[in-house]
């Protein structure tokens, strides 16, 4: 019974939507046909009017009722914007977030991140332990967030473990470089003011051991000589959970084999580290470890640590800069 009923309400609101597009469809033929009649009368009556050297006020009548059937088909189409060219931002602005497992207790931290950012607004959004595998379609539904794309390095095993996304604004003009020896790591770029913004995110695992961390370490340096042109002032950002320690960048952390080597190497490249505050915090316990290295600190104007979206994730980290982004037509341009 409950079946038959659900069946008869979709019939019947199939066919009313069937009715409604039907009587659309007559109603802007009927405006087109108007149209296209008045067309005809209103060339008609500038001849005449050429031949009598005297505009009437039927002829003034015909063309005020074109342009209101005009304006009409135009506002029926539902899909009309007055101002579809590209659009200025003051700054770009990109957040850093260790979710541990995008799909966890069935995706309320995305549901949550979402909401965030309601608030907040980010350009690009860079995902450390995303947990995501082939299982997880590049069009999931479930990994939607509206009004960005999503770019993946899941953990090179395909399992539920480790790995990098980043949602990025559908309108921004970025571009992602296929220069990555560096598993769990995506690597994009941004034109501003003819110049380049240069993205690193990337996820280093703490069981790493020590061999497999020098190979992190070179495959990191090698990218960012590949990002790195000398005497350009090209901005370089490089961020996420590096899992490494250093009372340069929190004084109260200890200086671990990891932070020591990961500051050598960065600060050889001019690298600066920004983030100062706890952004893993334990019982017992609090660290930072989501990093946030730039060439140009000058042009950061805000940067910081968030209070985090979950118990068991880290707190998010964050930043803008002081250029201006040209972001894309959101619409599409048929001629």
């Amino acid at each position: 019974m409950f079946t038959g009923n659900t069946k008869y309400v979709a019939i019947k609101k199939n066919s009313l939507n069937n009715y409604n597009t039907n009587v659309s469809c007559k109603l802007n033929l009927l405006l087109f046909i108007l149209y296209t009649l008045l067309l005809k009368f209103s060339y008609t009556g500038i001849v005449l009017s050429l031949v009598t050297r005297s505009l009437s006020m039927d002829l003034i009548f015909l063309f005020a009722l074109q342009h209101f059937l005009v304006v009409s088909l135009l506002l029926r189409c539902g899909d009309i914007e007055p101002h579809p060219g590209p659009k200025n931002k003051e700054s770009l602005s990109i957040c850093h977030y260790n979710i541990n497992s995008i799909s966890a207790h069935n995706f309320a931290k995305l549901s949550s991140l979402e909401a965030f950012n309601t608030v907040h607004n980010f350009d690009i959004i860079c995902i450390s332990e995303s947990f995501l595998d082939s299982s997880f379609s590049l069009e999931d539904s479930a990994l939607y967030l509206k009004g960005y794309k999503l770019v993946r390095a899941d953990h090179p095993l395909n399992i539920k473990r480790g790995g990098v996304c980043i949602y990025y604004k559908e309108t921004l003009p970025i571009k992602f470089l296929d220069i990555i020896n560096l598993q769990e790591c995506l690597v994009c770029e941004i034109l501003y003011n003819n110049k380049k913004c240069s993205i690193v995110s990337l996820y280093r695992s703490p069981s790493q051991s020590a061999n497999e961390f020098h190979i992190f370490l070179k495959e990191l340096e090698l990218i960012i000589d590949s990002i790195c042109t000398p005497g350009s002032s090209n901005l370089i950002i490089l961020v996420g959970d590096f899992n490494a320690k250093l009372s340069l960048w929190k004084p109260d952390d200890p200086d671990t084999m990891e932070g020591i080597e990961i500051s050598a190497m960065t600060s050889s490249y001019g690298l600066t580290q920004i983030i100062s505050e706890s952004t893993h915090i334990l019982p017992n316990s609090s660290s930072c470890i989501d990093l946030l290295f730039t060439n140009q600190p000058n042009m950061i104007t805000n940067s910081g640590v968030l209070p985090s979206l979950h118990s068991n994730c880290h707190h998010q980290i964050y930043m803008q800069t002081n250029f201006k982004v040209v972001f894309l037509s959101p619409y599409e341009h048929v001629v």
